[in-house]
């Protein structure tokens, strides 16, 4: 007999109790919490990725930070995730992050606020989005190649526009209103 059978057989005649709570303890852990999946969003400038993150920011298992490695500024749709401490003047800079890109994102890839408590309570998957030019103009490459694009678990989308003429179009349009973010 195997399956169903020795189950009841195990649970109504066990050889002793203390065999009977061992079988039921296994039935009883807790499991331990899964670690976040981790993508990054590579895109090129122009090519519709600011829509793409706000449709993944609004997801509820989806923590979506925005364009973290900006050479200008971190930029990021859930602010708490910089912050080291409890105060709001204590938190990660663009020129700390350039200095020490490692720490800063195991902060960001943890899910995390700096308390411990997670951004999004059912948050399954953490994220942000990347140009190609924002690792070479602060210097980290290799961060950026060792990091993220030779690690397996990480999930990487990439999102190109096809015809060139439309992205240089849409950047020229950007550029004279000063409105990047559409």
């Amino acid at each position: 007999m195997t399956g169903v059978t020795d189950v009841y057989l195990m649970l109504s005649q066990p050889q002793s109790k203390e065999a009977r709570l061992r079988f039921w303890s296994f039935f009883q852990r807790k499991k331990k919490p899964k670690d976040l999946e981790k993508f990054v969003l590579l895109s090129w400038k122009r090519s519709c990725s600011n829509l793409c993150s706000g449709i993944l920011y609004l997801h509820p298992e989806i923590i979506m930070q925005n364009e973290l490695f900006n050479p200008i500024d971190i930029f990021t749709c859930h602010p708490r995730a910089l912050l080291l401490g409890d105060s709001h003047a204590d938190k990660w800079w663009y020129l700390a992050r350039n200095l020490h890109p490692k720490p800063f994102l195991e902060q960001i890839r943890s899910g995390c606020v700096a308390n411990g408590t997670k951004i999004k309570s059912k948050g399954k998957m953490v994220g942000f989005k990347s140009f190609s030019d924002h690792w070479t103009e602060v210097g980290n490459e290799d961060i950026w190649r060792e990091g993220i694009l030779d690690d397996p678990k990480i999930k990487k989308f990439t999102i190109s526009r096809d015809c060139e003429l439309l992205a240089h179009t849409s950047m020229k349009r950007a550029d004279i209103t000063s409105r990047y973010l559409t």
